[in-house]
């Protein structure tokens, strides 16, 4: 298996490469209790930039799923984490993330 790829346990699913940025979001959620399935989503790239651009947007799709937009330089991820407290996964993520100095912005549906 490749670094880019995650495959087995919480992870569902046929696409499981990730960009670098979602390995990090993923392992950081795949560690999380609360978490009970991560589907990960097609990438897509656009323009890339000579500079480091990374973020993380979050959205609750529903009671139980947050939609994770990954944006990585030129790259972009959407993950959906599927959850059993949303609140304490969204949380938990969170400060983790901005813990790894990664930007993180929060939606509303």
């Amino acid at each position: 298996m490749s670094k880019y790829s995650r495959s087995g346990g919480k992870y569902t699913g046929n696409h499981t490469t990730l960009i670098p940025l979602a390995c990090i979001v993923c392992d950081i959620a795949g560690a999380i209790p609360e978490v009970t399935k991560i589907t990960p989503g097609f990438i897509s790239s656009g323009k890339g930039s000579g500079r480091s651009n990374q973020r993380v947007k979050f959205t609750d799709e529903s009671s139980h799923c947050i939609l994770l937009s990954v944006k990585d330089n030129g790259a972009h991820q959407e993950v959906r984490v599927y959850v059993t407290d949303i609140q304490e996964a969204r949380t938990t993520i969170a400060r983790r993330l901005r813990d790894n100095d990664i930007a993180i912005r929060f939606t509303r549906d």
